[in-house]
């Protein structure tokens, strides 16, 4: 292929464009703010599952609250009763002790019940207010990720301004080339990952860094001016300059 070699050279500017926005783009997809919110939400995850923790405790320790009530109720109506009918005169002298003996039990399960009933309230406050610390730190996760966001799409915002500026120089430069040239950089720099020129800068290619031998150096520098060259180990097309050394 043959190209004016203004036109050749005028592939490193846009080499080099295409080099600044991918730095640009890598910028944009490793933003800080992307780690640190990743990071936050790994910890909101973890708090929400605490949380839930603490909130299904806090349930279970209600319904068993409700069952020792549902068992004091009964105690409780039972032992004023016999007391009564005691306090009354109401029991034979033969059922007296056996009235007693049960009103001895009755108030020592009551005690047990009542005991129990204060653990468990003791738990359900405990989980509550664990519930609530957790809520709160939750909270404050959320707000700072709000920020982060902000943080975030505002300097997303600020690099896609400049690729698009980039990008809008890359068109109006690789618009002035011949198309058959600009086809194949492109075509080079998709299979390369990267750009589809570099400078051939003292005997070495600009993009890969290798050294041409001598017969290679030869050959650039006997080729015609507008004969586009390309380097044997990356394929990129070789820019001869006044710095290539030949």
């Amino acid at each position: 292929m043959q190209a004016d070699p203004g036109a050749q050279r005028a592939l490193l500017q846009v080499a080099e464009l295409d080099t600044k926005v991918a730095r640009l783009r890598h910028r944009r997809s490793t933003l800080p703010e992307n780690a640190k919110l990743a990071e936050l939400q790994a910890t909101r995850t973890k708090l929400s599952e605490q949380i839930v923790a603490a909130q299904t405790r806090r349930g279970d320790a209600e319904a068993e609250q409700e069952r020792v009530e549902i068992d004091l109720a009964p105690a409780r109506a039972r032992l004023v009763r016999n007391q009564q009918k005691i306090d009354a005169g109401m029991i034979a002298a033969k059922a007296l002790q056996p009235m007693l003996d049960e009103i001895e039990h009755l108030r020592g399960r009551i005690a047990t019940l009542e005991d129990t009933q204060l653990d468990i309230m003791q738990q359900v406050e405990d989980e509550t207010a664990t519930s609530d610390k957790l809520a709160a730190e939750r909270k404050g996760i959320e707000t700072a990720m709000r920020d982060l966001l902000v943080q975030r799409d505002k300097a997303a915002r600020e690099l896609d301004q400049q690729i698009e500026g980039f990008g809008e120089q890359r068109k109006t430069l690789a618009g002035r080339l011949p198309a058959e040239l600009i086809a194949l950089y492109d075509k080079i720099a998709q299979r390369a990952g990267g750009t589809g020129a570099a400078e051939l800068r003292a005997r070495r290619c600009g993009g890969c860094g290798l050294e041409l031998d001598v017969s290679e150096l030869k050959r650039q520098a006997t080729a015609a001016p507008d004969q586009v060259l390309r380097c044997e180990e990356c394929g990129r097309i070789l820019v001869r300059t006044d710095n290539s050394g030949l």
